[in-house]
């Protein structure tokens, strides 16, 4: 009786670890897969950017601000103008889930003082929208270096941002918010 027992314990056993690795098998294939189609639609982005960018008047090279700021507009409203149908999720796509992750795994490693330096900056009333420019009277949220080593390698036209909970996809060069993926962080808890 004994020894069917521990048979029995033994074949439950193995299939749980066989569930499990073909969990985290499936894990790893859905995060492949979903990483390959954002590097697509990143693609995507830069190429439509890049086209964008050829139609826009030349600018010689200047240290004008206000030429700087001008081409920096006209590209952005253009871009905007060019993904006039862009929502919400576009570019992030089905590897939201894996940001989401990533983030929580980030979020749980840091010390309360960094969580609350990473909600603060920002005013409660800024409503941050695709195709909108990054707003210039608030400060430009920075993305820790340790989890910008977690999350997938961006074209330089392109970065991270942790505004209150949401992560953007900013265009540099066009201070344009590419897309939001909101309450990318976990909830802070008191």
């Amino acid at each position: 009786m004994r020894s069917d027992t521990r048979r029995f314990m033994f074949a439950w056993i193995v299939l749980l670890v066989g569930f499990r690795a073909l969990d985290a098998q499936e894990r790893t294939d859905a995060f492949a897969v979903s990483m390959q189609a954002f590097q697509q639609r990143v693609e995507a982005y830069v190429d439509l950017r890049g086209q964008v960018a050829r139609s826009l008047p030349r600018i010689e090279e200047t240290s004008d601000p206000a030429k700087i700021s001008a081409r920096e507009v006209a590209l952005g409203t253009a871009i905007a103008k060019a993904r006039s149908a862009a929502k919400a999720g576009d570019v992030f796509g089905d590897l939201a889930p894996h940001l989401q992750r990533i983030l929580a795994a980030d979020w749980k490693t840091r010390p309360p003082a960094d969580r609350r330096a990473l909600l603060e900056d920002i005013p409660p009333d800024v409503v941050l929208a695709i195709n909108q420019p990054y707003p210039t009277t608030i400060p430009l949220a920075t993305t820790p270096a340790r989890l910008l080593a977690d999350l997938p390698k961006l074209p330089e036209v392109l970065e991270y941002r942790l505004v209150k909970r949401s992560l953007l996809l900013r265009d540099r060069d066009a201070n344009l918010i590419v897309d939001v993926l909101v309450a990318a962080l976990p909830t802070p808890t008191r």
